[in-house]
């Protein structure tokens, strides 16, 4: 049963303003909270004594060390010990007193010096005693506690902005991005890039199995692509850690658990991309898996929508503040911007077509001469229906030329003169009308009309199509992308910083202890936790980046958000199961890619994390990209910017202009 939301009244109740707001009261509170100690004396109220912080020592004493001469691990021990210690909470008996009397408005008094709630031993009536048990109660603890939930749901709403942000931002060139994949290396750039643009490999996973399954695609290209996904998807927990600049410690921890998905990532693909290249035993494996597949028939009944589960809730909020068109960029990725034939011609009809624009004489041309054709333009080697051109010119012989030229637009000066033009083929009778073949014997530039009911304009529409940035900003694309992706990378760097705050106090004792062991048990428990957490979240990118302040303030090692790390790249696999659930067409290439997803990550965590000596390589190499982060603060920007923008863009620029 799919979730239905119910998104309210327009207007100022909406969930765009709500966010919006939410978010600038977050900025409000966190900057009180950094500059308290100023404003406490601005107001003139007596400050406390700073409590002191066994963590924070900890901290500073890692910070001010020389790091050649400080056994890291032996610091990350001291730091974890902080958080476990206990931290009872005792209210004094004027606390107790006071509280009392102010909840229950001075209706309920007794002596609160003479119980002793350890003991057991609480006189006085039962009102008093449920007042009594309620003063101890560590009120901070609950409000900070439904303040975490709180701020978890916001970095999910900022994560899901800061997509839209970026898809504004790249515009419709990004959806061309899936044109220019010629080999498996640039399939795998290409596959990050997108990633790195939708922040979510789910939705990359997805958008590939959707093209596979309209046959816009091949199984063999699509693969790479996948594989590039999953590398992508790790740039968001990266950019999580640097929120944690402030501290060289914290920095250092949270770097290294987040690169250690990067790591993975890309030792699996250093690994399996050249074995997929060379015997393409995915594509062979998951065939036989998938042969029998069926696709989605909503004339039959079938429910054709993929099943959400956050989502419903998350999506009404950040699309609230601006909406990206999705079909606008389908129609962009699938090279449907010049026109869409919407006329539904026989396969005589297509054959014919196809023979005129392709070939010259009994030459086969490759379809060469048609401007920004695609393979996928062609299903059992004739042209699909929406691909059939508006009108076709028999030109004079050329050596480049095909019989007829492949024409989205009238060339003729005169347009009313358009509508005159003779059919190309009789769809009364099924065959080719007689001028056609004069005026291929003539070619003296002779004009016919192909498709009868021409869809232009298919990309001119904006890619905001809603929101508040577009109803009551009125802001375009590239404004709407560069608001929307400032306000979400500040709000996730405001709530990460408020959410180690609350888990600061929150987290320290029992509950910290209780965690510990929870991550602790067994390696493979622990996937199954992230496998569970990412379905429900169905992003693996949210998953990872939850994690990485918990690896930072060093209440989970590195070794135990590894293989946390590894179920959530289960788990983001399963989105693309669902796609390929509900694929109208092509159901068994479709479940191929899907497959391979789920298979890839399978098999690299069978490569790396069984044999500890093999669970090392990964986890060694992120420890030196931490240690390298904590001496020099400036490394992380510029590993995202190289890693996940510089080589993948040169190389799509390269296979851009081999393909131009």
């Amino acid at each position: 049963m799919a979730i239905v939301h119910d998104p309210g009244p327009a207007g100022p109740s909406g969930e765009g303003e709500t966010l919006v707001v939410l978010i600038c009261l977050t900025f409000l509170f966190a900057f009180a909270h950094v500059f308290r100690a100023q404003i406490k004396r601005a107001l003139g109220w007596a400050e406390e004594e700073p409590e002191v912080d066994e963590k924070k020592d900890v901290e500073k004493t890692a910070d001010e060390a020389d790091p050649d001469n400080v056994e890291l691990d032996e610091v990350d021990k001291q730091a974890q010990e902080a958080w476990t210690q206990p931290h009872p909470y005792d209210p004094s008996p004027e606390f107790r007193a006071k509280f009392i009397k102010y909840a229950s408005f001075g209706l309920v008094s007794g002596n609160v010096d003479q119980n002793c709630e350890s003991c057991g031993q609480i006189q006085g009536t039962a009102a008093f005693k449920v007042f009594y048990f309620l003063s101890g109660v560590n009120w901070l603890k609950v409000f900070l506690f439904i303040n975490v939930w709180f701020l978890i749901w916001l970095f999910l709403e900022c994560l899901g902005l800061m997509g839209t942000g970026f898809k504004l931002l790249g515009g419709k060139d990004s959806a061309k991005l899936f044109d220019v994949v010629d080999n498996p290396i640039s399939g795998l750039m290409i596959g990050i890039l997108s990633t790195v643009l939708v922040q979510s490999s789910s939705t990359t996973t997805s958008i590939i199995i959707g093209l596979v399954g309209a046959d816009e695609m091949s199984v063999e290209t699509a693969i790479p692509m996948v594989m590039g996904a999953n590398i992508g998807t790790s740039v968001t927990n990266t950019l999580v850690a640097m929120g944690h600049f402030a501290n060289k410690d914290e920095l250092r921890r949270g770097f290294a658990g987040a690169t250690v998905h990067d790591c993975f990532n890309l030792l699996s693909v250093s690994v399996l991309l050249p074995l997929q290249w060379a015997s393409d035993f995915l594509g062979e494996m998951s065939y036989e898996m998938a042969k029998g597949a069926t696709s989605c028939d909503e004339d039959s009944g079938d429910d054709c929508e993929k099943t959400e589960f956050l989502k419903p809730y998350l999506k009404p909020y950040y699309d609230g503040v601006a909406k990206y068109d999705k079909k606008i960029a389908t129609y962009v990725s699938q090279g449907y911007c010049d026109g869409q034939c919407q006329d539904s011609p026989s396969k005589e009809e297509k054959k014919a077509l196809t023979d005129l624009v392709c070939k010259k004489g009994d030459t086969d041309l490759k379809c060469d001469p048609i401007e920004e054709y695609k393979g996928s333009w062609k299903d059992d080697d004739i042209f699909k229906k929406k691909r059939m051109p508006a009108y076709i010119r028999f030109d004079a012989a050329a050596e480049k030329l095909a019989d007829a030229t492949y024409l989205f637009d009238c060339p003729l000066a005169d347009k009313d003169a358009c509508e005159a033009l003779p059919a190309f083929w009789n769809r009364t009778d099924n065959v080719l009308e007689s001028a056609v073949g004069a005026a291929l014997a003539a070619k003296d530039g002779q004009v016919f009309k192909v498709c009868e009911e021409m869809k232009y304009g298919l990309c001119d529409k904006p890619l905001l199509k809603g929101g508040i940035m577009l109803t009551d900003w009125d802001l375009d694309d590239d404004s709407a992308g560069a608001l929307a992706t400032f306000l979400s990378i500040t709000g996730i760097c405001v709530v990460l910083y408020l959410l180690v705050q609350s888990l600061n106090i929150l987290i320290k004792g029992q509950a910290a202890r209780f965690l510990r062991k929870a991550v602790s048990l067994n390696g493979y428990l622990s996937m199954l936790i992230g496998v569970f957490v990412t379905i429900m979240v169905q992003s693996s990118s949210i998953t990872t980046s939850v994690m990485t302040p918990l690896v930072a303030v060093g209440l989970i090692s590195l070794e135990e958000m590894l293989p946390l790390t590894l179920g959530a790249n289960i788990g983001t696999t399963i989105t693309g199961v669902m796609a390929a659930t509900v694929v109208t067409s092509n159901p068994v290439q479709a479940w191929q890619v899907a497959l391979c997803h789920l298979f890839f990550n399978i098999f690299g965590i069978l490569i790396w994390y069984p044999i500890p000596a093999m669970r090392k390589v990964p986890l060694n190499m992120a420890k030196y990209l931490g240690t390298f982060t904590g001496r020099y603060t400036w490394f992380p920007l510029a590993y995202v910017f190289v890693v996940f923008f510089v080589i993948p863009g040169i190389v799509y620029g390269i296979a851009l202009a081999a393909t131009s």
